[in-house]
């Protein structure tokens, strides 16, 4: 699969469908895994990857400031590049683990989400936790870092 061409498209395409209640949680100390392409279309906005990027071994995540996202404003609850925000945050609540996606229990809105809706999106995020695994090699190879 090319998954640069296929994370590129439409990114309307990659967001749970849901009643989301604006709480905030979803952006409180955040351990969201990046993209490559998620990476270049923040950087693309003018930001650096040094101001949202926090290598976390061989995992590359957003970065926190204090207990929030680094692109959350938690005066106004929204993110300040929400237009713009990464693939991981457009898919959550939906989480992978040993081969299982579920939605987050921990999110207000869990029980919004139809089952329709995560067998939509489980290729997408099938495919997200294969491409996150080249995203630190990336990193270093077209940032130096």
């Amino acid at each position: 699969m090319d998954y640069w061409t296929f994370f590129t498209r439409d990114l309307s395409t990659f967001e749970v469908r849901m009643k989301c209640k604006r709480c905030g949680r979803c952006c409180t100390e955040t351990e969201m895994e990046l993209l490559p392409v998620d990476i270049d279309r923040i950087v693309a906005l003018g930001y650096s990857p040094t101001d949202f990027v926090k290598i976390d071994g061989d995992i590359v995540r957003l970065k926190c400031v204090g207990k929030y996202c680094v692109f959350y404003d938690p005066v106004r609850r929204q993110c300040r590049i929400y237009e713009h925000r990464p693939i991981g945050c457009r898919l959550y609540p939906l989480q992978y683990s040993d081969g299982e996606i579920y939605v987050d229990p921990e999110c207000p809105a869990h029980d919004t989400i139809p089952r329709s809706e995560i067998e939509r999106l489980a290729p997408v995020v099938e495919a997200f936790v294969e491409f996150s695994r080249y995203t630190r090699l990336w990193l270093r190879i077209k940032y130096g870092i």
